[in-house]
């Protein structure tokens, strides 16, 4: 089971999870992301290519139609800027759903946090799907971004690679959150 858990600091975007670590965060089941390397103008007389300016594409998110929902559609319709963000992925190890209870037969772990700077919701996408149940897709635009990795034995305990960092800045093209 993996988990992930979108939280808007600063702002009045709230979701409905109950989860112990992130009450009122938004609980999203799917997460998809894409960072390029364009094509250069310049290449090389033998056939190399030299590294242009990184595009990073939205992030996007699918959930279930919740509290959040019609604050993401006013924050969407009025180009509200989200300060930081910061997104939470977790892996389950055990039986039951228990984060935060560690005397339970299992527990999650996160393994992955991704925290952005000035934040737009680019797009909210409402529908309902084949089976009748409401679900939106919403993505994220930022102008910074910082990705902290541990990684996880088998058994859910940490490994010895762990806080793994990587950032990049896209309004400075530097590899800085800030």
């Amino acid at each position: 089971m993996k988990d992930i858990y979108v939280e808007f600091k600063g702002s009045d975007i709230k979701g409905d999870s109950r989860d112990a670590k992130h009450k009122d965060t938004v609980e999203v089941y799917s997460w998809s992301h894409s960072m390029r390397q364009p094509k250069s103008a310049t290449a090389s007389a033998a056939g190399g290519h030299t590294a242009e300016r990184v595009e990073h594409g939205e992030m996007i998110f699918t959930k279930d139609i919740d509290g959040s929902s019609p604050k993401l559609y006013q924050a969407c319709s009025s180009g509200l800027v989200v300060s930081d963000v910061i997104i939470y992925f977790y892996r389950a190890f055990g039986g039951q759903n228990t984060t935060g209870n560690p005397s339970a037969t299992q527990n999650r772990h996160q393994y992955l946090k991704i925290e952005l700077k000035n934040v737009i919701i680019a797009s909210v996408s409402p529908a309902v799907d084949e089976e009748g149940i409401p679900k939106e897709s919403f993505s994220l635009k930022y102008s910074a971004v910082k990705w902290t990795y541990d990684e996880l034995n088998i058994d859910g305990t940490k490994s010895g690679k762990v806080n793994i960092q990587g950032a990049w800045n896209l309004a400075k093209n530097t590899p800085n959150l800030t």
